[in-house]
Parts: structure tokens; sequence; C-alpha cells
């Protein structure tokens, strides 16, 4: 192995021989065994077009500049230095990359191989362009991350991208790549931004932390469920034109991109796509503002997911049918859950007749759960009778219905027609319609001396607490109204 420690040592190695101003440049030159720079300073250093029968090794060096371009080596290894601009370009085809317990001002690799970046600090930019291998990235510390385009596809296979332990000052982006996985595990930063990335598996995100936003646009991904899961976003989540790869497409009968949340906080949430998507949550919750999906996207909720205000764009609710249709273009299934975020919504903006409507809506539909008897009096009769303590009209047609038949009854029986008159003798139908109002809504009009028996008097108490129950609900119901 040759081994350098000073700067003359490595400019003897090729054919600048000298020093220039603490400078050495390597160009076309040839090294026959391993190469370590080992504890060496400079202000700059490149290896240009140089061919090394072995490993390129920088260890415990402080180098202000170090450029690495179209190396042949086995590997590339720099560990315990301090570099201030790292370059590496053009690494050959069978060249491993590996940085590791470095700091560095600025860190570009361009068209590389197989890299790995474990325990560094870079007090600025990590550029990683023209992928050519796997990345895998861990533990590390950086200003900014940059990783856009590749270089690799065909027989080469797409790259897989890894990324644990990631704290990034400023920001990470991940732009124009087709990657055959993207793992992104404990990574922290103010703003995360996918753009145009391509994945041939399901995206993993675990343990995500940005203090801004998170942007995801252009995101292609395969059939099964992208995941972020044990998140936390305490800015706006976007994400624009999610959609299915065309292997998944051609094989679905139904094509849509399922983006999960799991066990996830964020500030807010919305969704647009051109294709079928469904941004999901499970678990999660959106402390703010759930926008409302554009396009073919909409939202699923789990029952234990919660979110804090909806997006309502001047949607006006007058029944709800109206509802119902809103909550179908805006998400997966009509729940309980999604009920309860257009509810909220309303409260906040104080509409409080259609937060009657939806508070109706909901109860009825959680009925339909229920076992058949619980089924029967939550719709028929807490519901279809007493509405819900919300809804007058229902009790005050069933109180109307119960006057005109109880009428009609008494007319049929002649409680009150005088002999000699017929069925179709308006007064005595009047009088019939009149005794039935009076016994509903407890009138003291009197009774007909033929209607003065147990079984009459039996009755009348009976219509008269069914229809001081309705009266009742059905003015404080208005009240309520009035003073709301």
């Amino acid at each position: 192995m040759g081994v350098v420690r000073t700067l003359e040592d490595l400019a003897r190695i090729g054919r600048q021989r000298t020093v220039s101003d603490r400078s050495v440049h390597l160009r076309q030159d040839e090294v026959t065994t391993d190469l370590l720079l080992d504890t060496v300073s400079a202000d700059r250093v490149s290896l240009d077009r140089v061919s090394i029968d072995g490993a390129l090794t920088v260890r415990s060096c402080h180098i202000d500049e170090l450029v690495v371009d179209h190396v042949e080596a086995d590997a590339l290894l720099v560990v315990n230095s301090r570099i201030g601009r790292l370059t590496i370009r053009n690494a050959s085809m069978g060249c491993e990359v590996t940085v590791i317990d470095t700091s560095l001002d600025f860190l570009a690799l361009h068209s590389c191989a197989t890299t790995r970046l474990e325990r560094l600090r870079a007090d600025e930019l990590v550029q990683i362009n023209a992928l050519r291998g796997p990345v895998q990235i861990s533990n590390t510390r950086v200003s900014s991350l940059v990783v856009r385009s590749q270089a690799t596809g065909g027989r080469l296979g797409r790259p897989r991208l890894v990324v644990r332990g990631l704290r990034a000052r400023e920001d990470i982006t991940f732009d124009d790549l087709w990657l055959s996985a993207l793992d992104l595990d404990e990574v922290e930063t103010p703003e995360l931004t996918l753009q145009r990335v391509r994945l041939d598996e399901p995206l993993r995100a675990n343990g995500l932390r940005c203090s801004e936003t998170v942007q995801v646009n252009g995101l292609v991904i395969p059939a099964g469920d992208s995941t972020i899961s044990n998140s936390t976003v305490r800015g706006p989540v976007e994400v624009r034109n999610l959609g299915l790869c065309e292997s998944a497409r051609s094989g679905q009968s139904d094509p849509t991109a399922h983006l999960t949340f799991h066990n996830t906080n964020v500030a807010s949430l919305s969704s647009g796509s051109q294709d079928s998507s469904v941004i999901s949550l499970y678990g999660s919750s959106v402390t703010g503002t759930l926008g409302l999906p554009s396009g073919s996207s909409r939202y699923s909720l789990d029952e234990s997911s919660s979110v804090g205000d909806m997006e309502l764009a001047g949607q006006v609710f007058r029944n709800g049918r109206q509802i119902t249709l809103f909550l179908e273009r805006s998400f997966t299934e009509v729940t309980a859950v999604a009920l309860e975020s257009v509810r909220s919504a309303l409260v906040r903006r104080n509409r409080n007749r259609e937060v009657d409507e939806l508070y109706y809506l909901a109860r009825q539909r959680e009925a339909t759960a229920l076992p058949p008897l619980r089924r029967v009096i939550g719709r028929g009769i807490l519901g279809g009778v007493l509405g819900w303590g919300v809804r007058a009209r229902n009790p005050a047609r069933v109180l109307a219905v119960g006057v005109f038949l109880t009428g009609v009854v008494l007319h049929l029986a002649g409680a009150v027609r005088e002999p000699g008159r017929g069925l179709s003798d308006a007064t005595v139908a009047g009088k019939s319609f009149v005794l039935a109002l009076a016994l509903w809504l407890n009138v003291g009009t009197g009774m007909p001396s033929e209607l003065k028996t147990a079984g009459w008097s039996a009755l009348a108490v009976s219509f008269t607490v069914a229809g001081m129950l309705f009266t009742t609900l059905i003015v404080g119901i208005v009240i309520r109204k009035l003073v709301r």
C-alpha cells in the first residue's frame, strides 16, 4: 500500500513533482497499489483521471478542497477527516464510495455507483446527482440535502435510496428520480420535498419530523399502500398529482394510488390529482384544515382519526342529500368520522341549521349499524318520529298525521255525529277534527256526553300525553334555533 502523509509525497506520485501553494493536482497518473492519504493537510487536492490498482483512502486529513474526478479504483473511502469542499465525480462502476465520520462544508457526488454516507456533519449543501447505484445515508447532520436524477436503468436496475437518522437544518429534496425503493426513517427537517419521484416499491417513511412543510408532487407509486408512519408535520402537507405506475395500472381493475398516514399528526392536509388517488388516515389527526380534494383525489378516514377543520369552498347544505353527495365526492365512504369532520367545520362557521342537519344524518347512519330492535327504535322512533331532538319537522309531521287520523277515526266511528247526519256532513266532520285537535293539544273544549266513559277518558289522556310530548319537543327545537 502506498501511504502518503505529506503533500510532497503525494506530488511525487504524479507528474507535478512539486507542491504549489499547498495544492497538488494529479492528472492521468497511475498508482499500482492501494493509495492511502493519512493525516495530510492541504488547501486543495485534485485527482483527475487517476488509475489506482486498489482502494483510495483518505484518513484523518484536513483538506480545504478535495476533488476526485474520473478516478478508477476498487473503492473510495473518506474517514475521520475534515474536508471543506468534497467533490466526487464519475467514479468507476465497481467503485464503492464511502464517507464516514467526516466533517464537511460542502459535498457533491455526481455519477457515482454504490454510495454510503455515515455520521457526517455538513455545514452547507449535500448534493447527489445522476445516481448509478444504491445510496445509504445514516446518522448524518446537514444543512440541506438534494438528491436529483439518476442514470441507472434497464439491465443495471433502479437504485435504492435508504435514509436513516438524517437531520437537516433547512430542507431535503428528492427530485426527478426513478428508484427501486425509497426508505426514510427518523428524518428531521423543516421542509421535505418529493418531486417527480417514481418508485418500483411502495414508499416507506417512518418517524418524519417536519417543522414547516411536506410537499409531494408527481409521485408515482406501485400498487399497495405507500405509508408515512409515526410522524409529525407542524406545517401543511400538500399532495399533488399522485399516480399509479403503468405496470400496476394495467393489472388493476381499480387503478387507484394509495398513500397512507399511520399514527401521524399534521397541521393541514390538501390533495389534488388528475388520476384516481386516495389519501388515507389511520390513527392520525389533522389539527388544522383538511383541504377539499380536487380532481380524482379522495380521503379515507378510519374511526381513530380526527380532523380539526375542513375546507368547504362555499358549499351550502340544504338537505341530507346534498351532504351525502359532498361527502361522497371528498371521501371514499361516508363514515362517522367524515360526518364529524364536516360538522366540526360547520360549527366553526356558526352554520347551525346545517349542523343540526348533519347531526341528524350522523345519528341515523349510526343507528343503521345497530341490532334489529335497537335499529328500529333508533331510526324509526328517535330519528323518524322525534327527529333526534334537532329536526322540528319530524315531530310536527307526526303530530299533524296523528291529529288527522284521529279526526278520521272519530268521524267514521260517529263519536260526535248526531242522528240523521251522514258521513258527508261537513259540519260533523269539522267537529270530529276539532275534537281530535283538542285531544292532542290538550285544549279544553269539553268532551261530548257520549264520550264521557272510562275508555274514552283513558284514550283522551293518552292523546294528551303524546300531544304534550310532541308540542314540547317542537317548541323546544324552535326556541333553540331562534336563540342560536
